[in-house]
């Protein structure tokens, strides 16, 4: 079953021809979003991230079909218990 991915921003892939931002992947029927991740060799941890699929927000246990579009995303602020530095901003 093939789907499509987009890897935005620190998650994208350095090759000869230039960065990979785009994969058609060929998936096992019955994989989720996670399966997707571990498949791929993505560094981050699926809950530092925002997990999109045909457009919507979906959990990692989201079972995957064909032709979907899935976005990897990292998420901007991963530990929202520590806001960011606010005089850091105003540099």
């Amino acid at each position: 079953m093939k789907v499509k991915v987009y890897l935005h921003t620190i998650l994208q892939r350095e090759t000869p021809e230039g960065m990979q931002r785009e994969l058609d992947v060929t998936v096992l029927s019955g994989s989720s979003v996670a399966d997707l991740t571990t498949d791929l060799g993505v560094d981050l941890p699926v809950d530092e991230m925002m997990l999109v699929v045909n457009g919507r927000l979906a959990p990692p246990s989201y079972p995957l079909q064909e032709g979907d579009q899935v976005h990897f995303m990292p998420a901007v602020n991963t530990n929202p218990s520590r806001p960011p530095d606010r005089a850091s901003l105003h540099q």
